[in-house]
């Protein structure tokens, strides 16, 4: 399935979205795999080091031979010749020693000829992989020297802030370690309405759940096909069992809080004028001088060159979209959000 492939890059509107398509992808493969989230370890950590990544493909590992027994065996004899891992006598128990340096891309090449000598591949999926840039390590370069040797490991990297993933990977930079190299890259954008009806019908009828065309097609409205959002309205109403209006509600009332999450890390350097900007879109101004204005009303006078900075970190990261010399809020739940919060 991934003959040929070393690197896919997913890119999605959302986080919720994309993740849980990734997952529901991953959840129907044979090979073994392992997801790490790596926004959880910057945030956690402040910084994305390798030895919280080397845990984390250790620990997927593990978690995933609990699954199969069948692949556990000759891969914890792979793993006895790395002297800093410790493999348990019993179960799938590994442990790192304190004493050793705990390199990432040793234990990517034991993984490789393992598989080499089992017939299949791995696939290590880093969610949220634009946070590695908060390292002293350089992963681009990592996963280009990955490229190069390891024929049997697959990485995806995927992003809801699709600038700032292709900013970490410059692919287009003939300076950076992986320019020349044929990334396959997927973008989850929003789905028509054909597309949204069509599978929020599918996903109702697997779990036997009746729901009315006048709901669904009040879904699509509200939440302007945008997957992350239809899936998560049709997990609250398939699995929790939420009523049609309760589970809407629950939709933007969550999402705003993941959205406000996610967007005071990125505006905290000029918290005020980024809401300003997003405000001003909010309500209906989408022109540049129009929202310029509006911005400098609201916050004081800003110059061209800042501003336009401001603008362009805005798309980079998702929040706007330039749409013929207009701009536009992709997310109707960032919509929500923005008119939320106070600015100051």
């Amino acid at each position: 399935m991934f003959r040929g492939d070393r690197l896919i890059a997913v890119y999605g509107i959302r986080r919720i979205g994309k993740t849980s398509l990734v997952k529901a992808f991953l959840s129907d493969l044979s090979q073994p795999y392992v997801l790490i989230d790596v926004r959880q370890i910057y945030f956690v950590e402040g910084n994305v080091n390798v030895g919280s990544l080397v845990r984390h493909v250790l620990d997927g590992f593990r978690e995933f031979m609990g699954r199969n027994e069948r692949f556990w065996e000759g891969f914890r004899d792979a793993l006895r010749s790395i002297d800093w891992v410790r493999v348990g006598a019993g179960g799938v128990e590994v442990r790192l020693s304190r004493r050793s340096r705990m390199n990432l891309m040793e234990l990517l090449n034991v993984i490789d000829g393992w598989c080499g000598r089992n017939s299949t591949r791995f696939i290590l999926v880093f969610d949220e992989a634009q946070y590695m840039r908060f390292s002293n390590v350089r992963y681009d370069g990592v996963l280009a020297w990955a490229y190069d040797n390891l024929s049997n490991v697959t990485f995806i990297v995927t992003g809801s802030e699709v600038g700032a993933l292709r900013d970490f990977l410059r692919i287009d930079d003939p300076e950076a370690p992986l320019y020349g190299r044929y990334i396959k890259e997927v973008y989850v954008d929003r789905f028509s309405k054909d597309a949204s009806l069509d599978f929020l019908r599918r996903g109702f009828t697997e779990l036997g759940v009746e729901v009315s065309e006048g709901e669904l097609e009040e879904v699509y409205e509200r939440l302007d096909g945008i997957v992350g959002w239809l899936t998560l309205y049709g997990y609250l109403r398939g699995i929790d069992k939420l009523g049609h209006r309760e589970a809407l509600d629950k939709v933007f009332n969550d999402g705003v809080k993941l959205v406000l999450s996610e967007l005071d890390a990125v505006i905290k350097p000029s918290r005020a004028r980024y809401l300003a900007i997003l405000n001003a879109v909010a309500h209906g101004l989408n022109t540049w001088s129009e929202i310029r204005r509006y911005v400098e009303v609201r916050t004081g006078e800003v110059s061209d060159a800042v501003f336009n900075r401001l603008m362009k970190n805005l798309i980079r990261y998702g929040y706007l979209s330039k749409v013929n010399n207009t701009y536009v809020i992709p997310d109707p739940v960032v919509t929500r959000a923005v008119m939320e919060v106070h600015i100051g």
